[in-house]
């Protein structure tokens, strides 16, 4: 008699664990039909004490069962919380992955868009100024492309010749690849800032002079810029600068 109210009372306590493990279970995995998993339960449950009453389980050959179901629902639950996990992980790596193809996308058109205003400058100076700021600007405008187009096309970031030979004096000097990124973002932000803010003649339609080329016949660049070349340039250099924050972090 004793062994049976024993049976019988770690039976009715499987009970209660099974039905409190399954409410933990569905409020944190389920977000619509809890209650179906918890009538599945019940119903398990009612038709262990039927078998009981009807002298076909005993209490102890219930208590085996709802331990069974009890193992393979905390193995269930194991499986979500690694599974959800493991998805939250692939959603943060493909959104990181997708904001960082439209930045190198920006970037690669932004690299095509200097390799112009540098050809540009070239052209409308004569030369004059080609040195100095046109082929400088050509320069980092084919080594942007480079780097961003590297990665749309393989995923990997890869560093240009340009950024290798300023992180090659950078070293010469003492100093490390992050310093050498920050002068390189320095120079590539300055490059651009020039070639908004260059005075370029004027079209002639728009030239209150005829003979000669005087002051009023000159505007500002980024006058001559459409609204998209204008909208990029800004997009490109907000990158630039942001690159340039992440890496003074790092330091």
């Amino acid at each position: 008699m004793y062994n049976h109210n024993r049976d019988k009372s770690h039976f009715e306590h499987k009970i209660r664990e099974i039905e409190l493990l399954t409410e933990q279970i569905a409020a944190k995995h389920i977000l619509y039909g809890t209650s179906n998993l918890f009538f599945e339960i019940q119903q398990l449950v009612g038709n262990l004490k039927r078998e009981i009453e009807s002298h076909c389980l005993t209490y102890s050959g219930g208590t085996h069962i709802l331990d069974e179901q009890i193992r393979h629902l905390h193995e269930q639950d194991e499986l979500l919380t690694f599974n959800r996990a493991k998805i939250y992980i692939v959603v943060e790596k493909n959104r990181t992955t997708t904001t960082t193809i439209a930045l190198k996308q920006i970037g690669f058109v932004a690299g095509g868009a200097q390799v112009y205003g540098g050809a540009s400058l070239c052209v409308g100076s004569l030369g004059l100024a080609c040195a100095a700021y046109g082929a400088p600007m050509i320069a980092h405008g084919l080594n942007n492309m480079y780097e961003n187009g590297y990665y749309l096309l393989f995923r990997e970031e890869q560093s240009g010749t340009l950024r290798d030979a300023y992180r090659f004096a950078a070293t010469k000097l003492g100093y490390g690849n992050n310093q050498a990124d920050l002068v390189y973002g320095v120079v590539d932000l300055s490059l651009s800032a020039y070639g908004a803010g260059r005075k370029v003649l004027g079209p002639r339609e728009k030239s209150w002079s005829l003979f000669h080329n005087i002051q009023s016949d000159y505007i500002r660049g980024w006058q001559e810029a459409s609204k998209t070349a204008m909208a990029l340039d800004l997009t490109s250099g907000s990158i630039t600068g942001w690159q340039m924050y992440q890496i003074a972090k790092e330091n």
